[in-house]
């Protein structure tokens, strides 16, 4: 219950400055992309999209269920904290356990003016399901 709670304020503090901040254009002078997109669909942006970034944002720990090849891994209690960031000037594919705390991070950095940001929707639970591949670490 301790654990729920601390994501839980992690979660608030990491939204909270985008109900009070402003949805400025990103460093290209266009308005911040922010999507969902279903395991296909990030599929296919992987392969197709050779400057995209895959950003995990689960503890190492939640690592053991598996990872999507060539993602890199940015905890999500790391990103609250300020202590890590996302590489700016690339699209990033956002990545969690079921999409949540992944929504959450793609929210936020987007207020920030990341020009192109995606969440895969369902998480790796939803990439599981489709039968795609992980791997191991």
């Amino acid at each position: 219950m301790k654990r729920y709670l601390q994501a839980c304020s992690l979660l608030m503090l990491l939204l909270a400055p985008i109900a009070c901040g402003d949805r400025s254009p990103s460093a290209s002078g266009q308005s911040p992309i922010f999507r969902a997109l279903s395991p296909q669909e990030a599929k296919t942006l992987i392969e197709t999209r050779k400057d995209l970034v895959l950003v995990d944002v689960r503890s190492p720990a939640e690592l053991r269920e598996g990872s999507i090849p060539g993602s890199q891994l940015f905890p999500f209690g790391e990103l609250a904290r300020g202590r890590m960031t996302l590489p700016t000037g690339k699209p990033l594919l956002l990545i969690c356990a079921v999409g949540g705390r992944s929504y959450a991070v793609g929210q936020y950095f987007s207020g920030k003016g990341y020009g192109e940001i995606y969440n895969l929707n369902g998480g790796i639970s939803a990439w599981k399901a489709a039968g795609l591949p992980l791997q191991q670490r």
